[in-house]
C-alpha cells in the first residue's frame, strides 16, 4: 500500500475517535492481506477471530438459504467498510461467507491483535468497541427494516 496504514485506519469507522498516538500502536498490530476476485476470505460456520477493513475493491457477502439449496448475496462492502466485527465481540462461528467480487485489499487485525491493544491502549480499545457497537446498532436497524417489508400485517 502507498498510503501509510495508520492513515487508511483513521478513515475507518470502527478507528473513529482514536488519537494519533492510537493509531501509530494500532497499525503495528494489523497486518495488509490481498484476496483475488472470486477469492473466499471467510465462510458461514468457520470459526475465525479478525476483523477486515476494506481497503481497495469489493466483497460480497453470501448467506445460506436454509429453505432452498443455494445461497443470497445479502450485501456488498466497499472501501471503507468492514466486516467480522462480531466474530471479536462473540466469538461465535462466522454468520456469512465472504467472497471477493474483484481484486482486493484488505488490513485484517486479529483478536489477539485487538487484545494487545486493550492492553497497551485500553481506552483506544474501549472507542473500538463502542464504535462496533454503534455498527452493529445500525445493521440490526437496517435488518429489522428489511424484514419488516416481509412480515404479514397484524390483524
Amino acid at each position: 500500500m502507498s498510503v501509510p496504514v495508520a492513515e487508511v485506519l483513521a478513515r475507518m469507522g470502527l478507528f473513529q475517535g482514536l488519537d494519533a498516538d492510537d493509531l501509530v500502536v494500532a497499525e503495528k498490530l494489523v497486518f495488509v492481506n490481498r484476496v483475488a476476485a472470486g477469492d473466499t476470505v471467510c465462510r458461514e460456520g468457520d470459526r475465525s477471530d479478525f476483523v477486515c477493513f476494506v481497503v481497495r475493491g469489493r466483497l460480497d457477502i453470501l448467506k445460506a438459504q436454509a429453505d432452498q439449496d443455494g445461497t443470497a448475496v445479502i450485501a456488498h462492502l466497499n472501501p471503507g467498510d468492514s466486516l467480522g466485527e462480531m466474530a471479536l465481540v462473540d466469538r461465535q462461528p462466522r454468520s456469512a461467507t465472504v467472497r471477493a467480487a474483484e481484486d482486493t485489499t484488505l488490513v485484517v487485525l486479529t483478536r489477539k491483535g485487538f487484545e494487545q491493544l486493550r492492553r497497551r491502549r485500553p481506552h483506544a480499545a474501549a472507542l473500538m468497541m463502542e464504535n462496533i457497537a454503534l455498527l452493529l446498532c445500525e445493521n440490526l436497524r437496517q435488518t429489522s427494516s428489511r424484514l419488516a417489508r416481509f412480515m404479514l400485517p397484524l390483524g
